[in-house]
């Protein structure tokens, strides 16, 4: 790429830069306020070197709201799984449920057998009481052998009917639950309906405004949709690595004790920040290609791989590792050099361990470490700058 062509390229990205993202006021009269105006935009100009603002700054107002429908068919989609996750757990249980109830009542009926019989026993037997037998003994060895007999079978009826009894409270007990699971599978069945009409609506309105995008326009589009598809797909591939630990209560911010994912920066430097589960979900830091990537915490390599499409070309979050730390928390290293990953899945690591190398794999315009921290059984991205030094 020659100098005119990488000139002429920054000056469209500043004007678009200038269009979209920082329109300066025209009203801006003092002297100060043009110094300001003039700070931000060199800081919007830096910020073009992530992945977010690199594509965003190309995008229309069309465009624009394409994206916030990706990102509610993100969200929406997320729901509806997490509805059907929940309706086959409470459909396992129902059927565990039924197994038991079904093993209770067995053990019912054969009590109740056994009751009916000496029941029929004792109604056989005529008028004869325990009293008649006692008085019919014929020494006192056999009066105590028949009072040790009587005592038991006192005992026995006792613990029969107090048994029974047991049986049928807990099949009582039972059969509420199993109905309360049922109502429960019924509401979430519905509600997840009602998300997929939802979803299905805004999924054909953004099908309607896609159509009428530039085909420029039309492959930023599908850019930003393969980013939230990618975001999904490895927020489950994270939350089964999470939940199969069992459950751990992620350990506060204050308490992690993180280091920087980057030799000598601190928070102070990130370039994009994260702003909400629904947009960035990590931070950025801008700085030269080929800059160590480290561990901020010991763990376990549980991906380390590189997103590509079927041509081969890097494809939303390039080359990039993930850690989990046995804390509740789980950090994303993304966009590496290529080449540069330097640990498999499986791999234990120490706090300040190189992992990689920062690159710009995947979308990004420029050399950057995009960084999350991902938290709870459900692997939710959460602000990395509260647990950065």
């Amino acid at each position: 790429m020659n100098n005119n062509i990488i000139l002429k390229n920054t000056y469209i990205v500043i004007i678009l830069l200038i269009i979209f993202i920082f329109p300066i006021s025209i009203y801006a009269t003092s002297r100060s306020e043009l110094e300001n105006q003039s700070q931000e935009l060199d800081k919007k100009i830096q910020e073009t070197h992530t992945e977010i603002q690199g594509v965003k700054s190309q995008m229309s107002k069309e465009l624009t709201q394409i994206n916030r429908l990706n990102i509610q068919i993100t969200e929406y989609q997320s729901e509806v799984e997490d509805l059907e996750n929940k309706i086959t757990g409470l459909e396992s249980e129902i059927s565990e449920k039924n197994s038991f109830i079904a093993q209770k009542e067995a053990d019912f009926a054969e009590k109740k057998a056994i009751l009916e019989k000496r029941l029929v026993a004792i109604y056989e037997a005529g008028n004869t009481s325990y009293l008649d037998m006692l008085l019919s003994s014929k020494g006192l060895s056999d009066f105590i052998s028949k009072y040790y007999l009587i005592t038991e079978l006192t005992n026995c009826d006792n613990e029969l009917l107090s048994s029974i009894e047991e049986e049928r409270a807990v099949i009582a007990l039972e059969r509420d639950e199993l109905n309360s699971k049922k109502d429960q599978v019924e509401q979430a069945k519905n509600t997840a309906e009602r998300k997929k009409n939802t979803l299905n609506l805004t999924i054909s309105e953004k099908n309607v405004m896609v159509s009428s995008l530039s085909a420029e326009e039309k492959e930023l589009e599908a850019q930003l949709e393969e980013l939230e598809e990618d975001k999904r797909a490895i927020t489950r591939e994270l939350s089964k690595y999470a939940s199969s630990g069992g459950s751990i209560t992620p350990v506060a911010p204050s308490a992690a004790g993180y280091i920087s994912p980057l030799a000598g920066k601190t928070k102070a430097n990130i370039t994009t920040g994260f702003y909400g589960y629904k947009g960035h979900t990590g931070a950025d830091f801008a700085c030269s290609s080929g800059t160590p990537v480290l561990a901020v915490k010991a763990g376990t390599v549980i991906t380390s791989t590189a997103l590509r499409r079927s041509n081969g070309s890097y494809r939303s979050y390039g080359e990039y590792v993930a850690i989990n730390h046995h804390d509740g928390t789980i950090t994303l290293y993304a966009h590496m050099l290529s080449g540069s990953r330097t640990v498999n899945q499986g791999d234990v690591v120490v706090q300040g361990q190189q992992i990689g190398q920062v690159g710009s794999t995947g979308n990004s315009t420029g050399p950057h470490l995009h960084f999350e921290v991902r938290v709870g059984t459900n692997a939710t991205a959460v602000n990395p700058s509260q647990y950065l030094p």
